[in-house]
């Protein structure tokens, strides 16, 4: 009867410790979980020089968010990007 006993503690325990490894295992990485992209599109403009050189351009003359800022960032990458040199192959 003990024996009986200590057999249904022992399966709750492990039944519990299923549904507690299960539920926080959720959130826990495992090695063979790939790793999430490097470079974000929606962000991608930060890391681009020519961004980077229109917005202090576009910093320095004061120009306020709006039509006016995004005009004359548009024209400024436009124009960088066409005076870019072209890549060595």
């Amino acid at each position: 009867m003990i024996k009986v006993a200590n057999n249904r503690v022992l399966l709750r325990v492990v039944a519990l410790a299923a549904l507690t490894i299960g539920s926080v295992g959720g959130g826990v990485a495992f090695g063979d979980d790939t790793p999430p992209p490097t470079d974000n599109p929606a962000h991608g403009h930060r890391n681009d020089p020519a961004w980077q050189a229109c917005k202090k351009q576009a910093d320095d003359q004061k120009l306020q968010p709006g039509d006016a800022r995004k005009q004359f960032m548009k024209t400024c990458l436009k124009s960088a990007k066409s005076s870019a040199t072209p890549p060595a192959t």
